[in-house]
């Protein structure tokens, strides 16, 4: 078990956007999300890059049985919204393998295979013309970007209701515990407004305007 990912898990989303913010790196994906509300994806990449194709078609699809169990699928299609890049196929043998979850920088399709399946995917949206004959598989498990940030190998990527982000492997240490301390502070705010004490009052005994602020 990777535990890293485990103590990600336990953290919403806004607590580590907060900290990169703190921490001064670019990690979160404008324009991604999820298909579905409810749904949580922590896990680390394994990304794949398109390009338009040539004049020898191409694939768009035969690595999925290398993405390891608990993997995060990150596709990089250049933000297209004309054609596809991820469907049902993929959807049903990610599911069966254990993977959790899908980000596509572009669109995916099939959708309802995914609800019934309760299998995570986050896009710029969903169009069903094929990806086939228009776009082909450049690179795999290279550097790649989703919303001008970039994703490596083995980078966090954590999804949820509010989106989309990417921790840095080198900096994931760091991050959580700017995170943790985030949330902890967060928690305090939230239970003494529950005890009765102004929101003013709470958010300045426990700095929440200071808490993303860069350090």
């Amino acid at each position: 078990m990777d535990s890293i990912v485990e103590a990600f898990r336990a953290l919403p989303i806004a607590a580590v956007s907060d900290a990169l913010d703190r921490l001064g790196i670019a990690g979160t994906c404008l324009g991604i999300k999820p298909l579905v509300f409810g749904w949580k994806m922590v896990g680390r990449a394994f990304t794949v890059e398109y390009r338009p194709c040539g004049i020898e078609k191409g694939t768009v699809g035969d690595f999925i049985d290398d993405v390891p169990e608990g993997g995060v699928v990150v596709l990089d299609n250049a933000g297209r919204l004309d054609c596809t890049v991820w469907g049902d196929i993929l959807t049903l043998t990610a599911h069966r393998r254990g993977l959790a979850g899908t980000v596509v920088w572009g669109v995916c399709r099939d959708v309802r295979k995914s609800r019934e399946l309760n299998y995570p995917i986050f896009s710029c949206g969903h169009f069903m013309r094929t990806g086939k004959d228009r776009v082909e598989v450049s690179h795999i498990n290279e550097p790649i970007t989703v919303s001008e940030v970039q994703v490596r190998p083995g980078d966090l990527v954590i999804g949820e209701d509010d989106g989309v982000l990417v921790v840095p492997r080198e900096r994931e240490t760091e991050v959580l515990r700017v995170a943790q301390q985030i949330e902890a502070a967060e928690s305090q705010i939230l239970d003494a407004v529950r005890d009765g004490m102004r929101l003013v009052d709470a958010r300045a005994r426990f700095q929440y305007h200071t808490l993303q602020r860069r350090e």
